[in-house]
């Protein structure tokens, strides 16, 4: 299950730099652009919307890591079981906001049926519904983390982070 977590990490981690690496591009693209011509019409939106779905993308690794951001002034009270109790309860309650936010998201995308005013071909729903997906998919890896973490309590194992790299091995 580690290596599942890791890999959910990794790949998250490598979309949402591609995506922003992609509005990065679209914005100098854009100004470059502006030099010749009138830029391109449809640069805010898509900057807007690969920039969203980067950061949602993000949270899923980050929910596979436990390293979102969460206040763990309670647990670092507490030991043993009613830390592990503490823990459970804190990865229930994130997985309950991620299934209401996809939950909301559904129903904005489902029921969203203007164009994109700079691309009429696209629907504002083809934009929404990576967003309760995503958020369907971050509830799971929270759930799927806090699992691991109950199994492994105490053990003093620990998920490898991209940001602490191959030399710690």
């Amino acid at each position: 299950m580690r290596k599942i977590l890791e890999t959910i990490d990794r790949i998250s981690t490598a979309i949402a730099v591609i995506l922003f690496i992609l509005v990065v591009m679209i914005l100098l693209l854009n100004i470059m652009l502006r030099q010749f011509s009138g830029g391109i019409s449809w640069y805010m939106e898509s900057a807007q919307f690969l920039n969203i779905w980067s950061v949602f993308i993000a949270a899923l690794g980050l929910c596979s890591t436990n390293d979102h951001l969460h206040i763990d002034a309670i647990e670092g009270l507490l030991k043993g079981t009613p830390k592990r109790i503490i823990r459970l309860v804190i990865a229930l309650l994130t997985a309950a906001f991620f299934i209401i936010l996809g939950y909301s998201f559904a129903l904005l995308a489902s029921r969203s049926r203007n164009t994109v005013s700079t691309m009429p071909a696209l629907r504002m729903a083809y934009i929404y519904w990576p967003v309760p997906v995503l958020c369907f998919l971050s509830a799971f890896s929270c759930m799927l983390h806090a699992a691991w973490d109950f199994v492994n309590f105490g053990k003093g194992e620990k998920l490898k982070l991209l940001t602490e790299g191959e030399s710690k091995k």
